[in-house]
């Protein structure tokens, strides 16, 4: 039987393939030759990116609330704006004043009273509870001393540590110089801001873009929502149960659950071993380590069975293994804002997956024009 020759669409396609290939290639090429001028254009995106998306993040938590106050009456924008600054600047100085004296207690109760029983363990218990035993445990001790790991890695920590100091502090004290400012901006003048990114849109794809920008809004706007709720109540919960068990220290316990729990799966585990680990060492005094793990346990299945579902419904929808890709992935990019950020990325890209997806079957779904003239 001979051998069909390859169509013209075929071989359009392969050339149309192997060329954005060769593109592909050519240009992580140049990436590698010029890769000092790539690692400069990165860093100046990233110092322009961060301020930027901060605040547009911030006004989807407070602009809903700016459209109800506008709802209700209480406008004009500036009016409602001002309520909104005023009301947000107040939670924050109110939850600074009654926090930071309880934690700041706890820190120097910490450093008083249980910092020594911790060099003891450390010094004493441990050795003695060994599972390799004593002698082996001397061994690895004096094999410390004699090479002087500890202290060459803290004589090489200082230096590092100050000049990360230096290139982490002056681009955090320009966000939180400028955020703010953006996000005044933002909120005050968000529907021409909307309207003119709208206009650099082509107009044949303006609804389009559109439509996928208020989805990603309301995803996005949504879970940052949910989430801000959910770490003050799975917060409160864990500082609630943990003083009545008698753990120490209940109130900055607390808090890290609340905070860690911003990071999905990991932000449990993370949250679980201060508690444990102080329990472990301070026994028998106080609750032991079994109480404290089955608490946090306990705490993981309410978050995860009770807390969730209500107050986040079902705003992402994705896979674990997908959010700890993520998590991985964006981290590894973005540092701990990658990490806390990573579940609404991984949301964004799924709404606007999804939503190419609806348009493609729009397009298959729709009859042929010429077919419905012809009827």
């Amino acid at each position: 039987m001979k051998k069909q020759p390859i169509s013209d669409q075929t071989l359009n396609r392969i050339i149309k393939y192997l060329s954005i290939a060769l593109l592909v290639m050519a240009l992580l090429f140049m990436a590698i030759q010029f890769k000092d001028l790539w690692n400069w254009i990165t860093s100046a995106v990233k110092s322009v990116i961060l301020p930027v998306s901060l605040a547009y993040l911030i006004a989807l938590l407070f602009f809903p609330l700016i459209k109800y106050l506008e709802k209700k009456g209480i406008g004009p924008r500036g009016l409602s704006l001002a309520i909104v600054f005023i009301l947000g600047i107040g939670i924050v100085f109110a939850g600074f004043f009654f926090v930071t004296p309880l934690v700041i207690s706890e820190i120097n109760n910490f450093f008083s009273n249980d910092f020594p029983k911790v060099i003891t363990y450390l010094t004493v218990d441990m050795r003695d509870g060994f599972i390799l035993g004593t002698d082996i445990f001397d061994r690895i001790m004096a094999y410390i001393e004699d090479t002087n790991i500890i202290g060459e890695w803290l004589n090489n920590l200082l230096p590092t540590f100050l000049a990360s100091v230096g290139s982490v502090a002056i681009p955090i004290i320009t966000t939180i110089a400028l955020v703010p400012i953006l996000l005044l901006y933002y909120l005050l003048d968000y529907e021409l801001i909307t309207e003119r990114m709208r206009s650099i849109i082509p107009q044949k794809h303006e609804k389009n873009v559109a439509e996928l920008g208020s989805r990603l809004n309301q995803t996005v706007g949504a879970y940052l929502r949910g989430q801000l709720i959910l770490m003050i109540a799975i917060g409160s919960v864990a500082t609630i149960v943990y003083k009545l068990i008698g753990l120490k220290y209940f109130f900055v316990f607390g808090l890290i659950v609340g905070l860690t729990n911003i990071i999905p799966y990991f932000g449990t585990i993370i949250a679980a071993v201060p508690p444990i680990t102080y329990a472990f060492i301070s026994a028998p005094v106080g609750p032991g380590p079994l109480l404290v793990l089955a608490v946090n346990v306990v705490i993981q299945f309410i978050e995860g069975n009770i807390f969730q579902p209500i107050i986040m419904g079902r705003q992402l929808e994705i896979h674990p293994i997908v959010i700890i890709i993520s998590i991985l992935f964006f981290g590894s990019l973005f540092g701990a804002l990658g990490v806390v950020f990573a579940s609404p990325i991984a949301a964004s890209i799924r709404v606007i997956w999804n939503f190419f997806k609806e348009i493609k079957a729009r397009k298959l779904n729709q009859p042929d024009e010429g077919v419905a003239n012809t009827g």
